[in-house]
């Protein structure tokens, strides 16, 4: 009779894990999802087999874990996800801390951290040689950037901005940008403009990972002579080419930085938008939903702009207006999408142009029983010019809401999402989507 042997037990085999495939690039909701647990370890726990997973260090230690959830853009949004190691809060609508997604170039995103439960003091910025230019201003939020690459994604805290300024720097929620510039190289500047007694003028806060330190750059001007234009609001900034970042205001145009020359003084050159059209003061202060109908993002290494027809601006003013399906509207002429690139010599160039009666007239559309919706949100493919994602909904701000593909050069609907009511309540915040390509530099699953 064999004697077997007390080997301890074979191990239990651990079941196979599901290939995920993850997208070459993604458009990511601005604001990101607060998930608490009941400990940093039961947070690390959560993510632990998460590719997009990093721990975020603050006060001198792992605080916490962010990672992505990650969707095809035909197929909806992604976000990002803070994994706090706290209990749920007292109010549904007020989170321990929550993230913002502030910008992107290749494989960093920059963003931000906010706890709105910490009791924040004022803090007093004192000028020595000139006590009168002392002001009292709070502090910026916390800024991180998510690097991907390499066999696990990473998380930087850039140092707070302490100098003193007479105008605030890293207040605003899409003034800040990010610029790759060699692979361990980037720097991270935010736009002031302000009026002046001749025009409008710009000031640049800027990080230099090189030197670890921020630098304000004063008193800019448009290079190529021409002016800013009043009531310049930024609404969008992206890097483009390895050199440029793009500050946005879509009711103008667009002011490119280039910091591949001289760090300490970028020049500065605006190009306004094609078409001709020009908003009224109040629209221009009160914004309006300006990324509903316009938006500026980089395809295959070119800035395009895309308009969409619409009358919304031109409506009478006010936050709560209802729109009426466009067969009741009267219209002069056949509204369209209309792209542009723009050229080397900072031109902007016609590329696309879609009759919306083409889209309204197809299955695919009429299949969603729905009157004639503009497309909102316009989002240029990453990897593809010709190709549009937009946001279609049921009624204005309200109702059904799908996601579409337009294909440009051929004039037809690629595909169509339903994204549901709650979806569209909750994935379409009024500040523009963010675009990325970082999803590319994630370690790629092996499996079939």
């Amino acid at each position: 009779m064999p004697i077997a042997m007390d080997t301890g037990g074979a191990p239990e085999p651990e079941p196979e894990e599901e290939t995920v495939v993850l997208p070459h690039w993604v458009v990511l909701d601005r604001k990101g999802n607060t998930l608490c647990h009941n400990s940093l370890e039961a947070a690390r726990v959560a993510v632990d087999k998460d590719k997009t997973a990093a721990p975020v260090d603050m006060d001198g230690g792992p605080s916490c874990y962010v990672t992505f959830t990650l969707a095809a853009p035909q197929k909806g949004i992604s976000c990002l996800n803070l994994h706090l190691p706290e209990g749920p809060p007292i109010a549904l609508d007020t989170p321990p801390a929550y993230a913002f997604l502030l910008a992107t170039d290749n494989n960093l995103v920059l963003f931000d951290i906010t706890n709105p439960q910490k009791k924040v003091k004022e803090i007093v910025l004192f000028d020595i040689s000139n006590p009168s230019r002392s002001c009292y201003r709070e502090p910026p939020a916390d800024l991180f950037i998510y690097k991907a690459g390499g066999p696990r994604p990473s998380v930087q805290g850039l140092p707070p901005f302490a100098e003193y300024s007479r105008r605030p720097f890293l207040t605003g929620d899409l003034t800040t940008g990010i610029l790759q510039l060699a692979e361990d190289h980037f720097i991270v500047a935010d736009l002031n403009v302000y009026p002046k007694r001749k025009g409008m003028r710009a000031e640049l806060c800027v990080f230099n990972s090189e030197t670890g330190k921020w630098k304000i750059i004063p008193k800019m001007d448009p290079g190529n002579g021409g002016q800013f234009p009043e009531l310049w609001s930024t609404d969008n900034v992206l890097a483009f080419d390895g050199r440029f970042l793009c500050w946005v205001d879509y009711f103008s145009g667009v002011l490119l930085c280039d910091f591949s020359k001289n760090m300490d003084a970028p020049s500065l050159c605006f190009v306004p938008f094609p078409g001709g059209k020009e908003y009224r003061g109040k629209v221009r202060v009160e914004r309006y939903f300006p990324d509903r109908f316009r938006s500026v993002s980089i395809s295959q290494g070119k800035l395009c702009f895309v308009h969409i027809d619409n009358d919304f601006h031109d409506r009478v003013p006010g936050r709560c207006r209802r729109c009426l399906e466009l067969p009741d509207r009267k219209r002069q002429t056949p509204q369209k999408i209309t792209i542009w690139t723009l050229n080397s010599e900072f031109q902007w160039e016609l590329h696309r142009m879609f009759n919306l009666d083409s889209l309204w007239a197809q299955a695919g559309y009429r299949d969603l029983h729905i009157h004639q919706r503009l497309p909102e949100f316009p989002t240029i493919s990453l990897d593809d010019p010709d190709v549009l994602c937009c946001l279609l909904t049921e009624e204005e701000f309200d109702g059904n809401g799908w996601m579409i593909m337009l294909d440009m050069n051929h004039a037809c609907l690629r595909s169509c999402e339903s994204v549901g009511m709650e979806a569209h309540v909750n994935r379409f915040p009024n500040v523009p989507l963010l675009p990325t390509v970082f999803c590319k530099y994630l370690e790629r699953p092996t499996g079939n």
